[in-house]
């Protein structure tokens, strides 16, 4: 056995570099099908999935029973204000509020659809929350959104004794889509494209066992018996005028 198969680091070494130099060698065709899958891709979330859109509402918790006329807010008072907005996200969930939200709204959905559109967040651990309705329609959005504003204070206020929400913003129409994003959409594909195009050459590059130089034969230490030359070459280089020379010294 020659060299090459017994030193089995050589071995992987050369795999490695006859790998990179095929990728190298196909890197248009792996580009192109990036391309290729990132505009289907980009084409197919654009034609088949319906945009979807925004409206935001925020909105002021007051626990008004823990100040007692006074003018400074304590910690205290902050902390027992955050622990009310989780309960006001499981008021404005619930099925009976949400029931006035549609019929104020002048909707046809599901209190069950409503609620999956609907996303309650504290902002930046402060007592302000906002409500966000996400859906197909940017004047439905906006509109549920501001059904919530108007039907929260009163409501709340009669659930839960000795607090209060008061309406911070109003939601307004929005412009811009929230989902889907057609730009990562794009690029996953074209990430996909560039996976499945690479797998593919590379697949194919280890499963052609065809000799196809004399290097070949080298890494498979077979001995060369002859080499056909190249007919095509030669007869260039007669064109040329290459060994002229040497049919003139035949004719003497």
């Amino acid at each position: 056995m020659g060299k090459i198969k017994n030193d089995t680091n050589a071995v992987e070494m050369i795999d490695i570099f006859k790998l990179l130099r095929t990728l190298l060698s196909k890197l248009h065709v792996i580009l192109f099908c990036g391309l290729l899958f990132g505009m289907l891709v980009y084409a197919a979330v654009y034609l088949l999935v319906t945009p979807k859109y925004m409206a935001s509402i925020t909105l002021y918790v007051n626990n008004a029973s823990s100040n007692d006329g006074s003018t400074t807010i304590s910690q205290s008072d902050l902390n027992a204000s955050l622990q009310l907005v989780d309960t006001y996200s499981a008021i404005i969930t619930s099925e009976s509020f949400l029931g006035q939200v549609i019929a104020d709204a002048d909707i046809e959905i599901s209190t069950a659809e409503l609620a999956e559109q609907l996303k309650i967040e504290a902002v930046n651990d402060t007592e302000v929350f906002k409500v966000s309705v996400t859906n197909e329609d940017p004047k439905a959005a906006s509109r549920i959104a501001n059904a919530i504003a108007n039907i929260a204070p009163k409501q709340i206020s009669e659930i839960v004794d000795g607090s209060s929400v008061k309406v911070v913003d109003y939601a307004s129409i929005p412009t811009g889509i929230v989902s889907p994003n057609y730009r990562r959409c794009a690029v996953i594909g074209m990430v996909f494209g560039f996976i499945i195009s690479i797998l593919v050459i590379l697949f194919r590059d280890i499963m052609d066992t065809t000799i196809k130089t004399e290097s070949d034969l080298e890494y498979w230490d077979l001995p060369v018996l002859g080499v056909v030359p190249d007919f095509a070459e030669a007869k260039k280089r007669k064109s040329y005028g290459y060994g002229y020379g040497s049919q003139n010294a035949g004719g003497k």
